[in-house]
């Protein structure tokens, strides 16, 4: 990650690139202006309380994981052995894409999840 960005910034980036989403995917989810986003990942301010709430609530996180580094570290280490091996292989393929490629790969994973889950919701929701 690029030291002149702060913490913040770093762990900001890579939750929404964990997420898939774009800039203004997390705009939308947060209710902040893509260009805020923008800004919060390049510069070293971190945003007020109420809006790293926002963003943590969009990304799934507690707001701590925005601003601590103990994060970055538990990155490293990863385990597969609950994961069938079909589902390794393609997580090697998209791992091999170009990031772009990648991106949109995430992206629409997302929408279908977010759909699963609404569709899950609703079915819940009429029982």
């Amino acid at each position: 990650m690029n030291n002149d960005r702060s913490l913040f910034s770093q762990n900001l980036i890579r939750y929404r690139k964990q997420k898939g989403f774009s800039q203004a995917d997390l705009a939308k989810e947060a209710g902040i202006s893509s260009r805020m986003i923008g800004h919060y990942e390049i510069s070293d301010t971190i945003p007020p309380i109420e809006k790293i709430d926002a963003l943590a609530k969009a990304l799934g996180i507690k707001p701590s994981q925005l601003l601590d580094d103990s994060n970055i570290a538990s990155q490293t280490t990863l385990d597969l052995s609950g994961i069938d091996t079909r589902s390794i292989k393609k997580l090697k393929d998209i791992l091999s894409l170009p990031p772009e490629d990648r991106n949109d790969l995430y992206r629409i994973l997302n929408k279908m999840v977010r759909k699963n889950q609404l569709e899950q919701k609703n079915a819940e929701n009429s029982k």
